[in-house]
């Protein structure tokens, strides 16, 4: 079913974009912004985030064809990839996957941060425009692929609310609440990631025999 699908797809990029586990990132790069250029700097970020995110969800399929990859081969990588991300997630790491500190250091200390790395990669990192073709590719119905459209929206459109908020939100969590969720997150990613990793072993044994 297309709500189904358009379900599932909204919470697996939502556990991947990780708006929560971001607020105190975002707090701490955009600590010398007063509260309103912080809350115009964030709505960009997000939009940004999101543009890139539907552009690599939309011509995956055209990389794949040009690279010559097989869908099966990088929904297989993908789940690997999205485990390692679970792993940190659930041993309360900051997945490797979002930015470095020598990034988030330099972010502190140049004005255009919006970009990098509040778009990408704290935002849509590898791990998200990985999912968003990966959903893209599973979708059995253009009304499948416009569901799941809507949910990369309604996912960015959640993330400005949460990292607008970001200080009441942190301060009401805390840091140990705000890892709670994280490990929970964590744990769901993962057996998402390997359910990618066992419908691309299928689909490889398909196309093999």
């Amino acid at each position: 079913m297309v709500l189904d699908f358009a379900i599932y797809s909204f919470i697996t990029l939502f556990i991947i974009v990780d708006p929560i586990v971001n607020v105190p990132l975002f707090m701490a790069i955009l600590a010398d912004v007063n509260s309103k250029n912080r809350k115009i700097m964030v709505k960009k970020a997000v939009i940004i985030a999101a543009v890139v995110l539907i552009i690599f969800t939309l011509s995956g399929n055209v990389i794949f064809k040009y690279l010559g990859i097989e869908m099966y081969s990088f929904r297989i990588a993908g789940g690997i990839l999205l485990f390692m991300v679970s792993l940190e997630m659930l041993f309360g790491k900051k997945p490797g996957t979002k930015s470095t500190v020598q990034e988030e250091e330099e972010a502190m200390h140049k004005d255009d941060v919006i970009v990098t790395p509040l778009a990408v990669p704290l935002l849509t990192g590898p791990g998200a425009i990985t999912s968003g073709i990966v959903l893209f590719n599973s979708a059995k119905s253009v009304e499948e692929e416009i569901s799941l459209l809507v949910a990369i929206l309604l996912v960015f459109l959640v993330s400005y609310i949460i990292l607008s908020r970001s200080e009441k939100l942190f301060e009401k969590l805390g840091h140990t609440g705000t890892m709670v969720i994280v490990r929970i997150m964590g744990l769901l990613l993962a057996a998402i990631a390997i359910q990618f990793v066992i419908t691309g072993i299928r689909d490889a044994a398909a196309g093999i025999l």
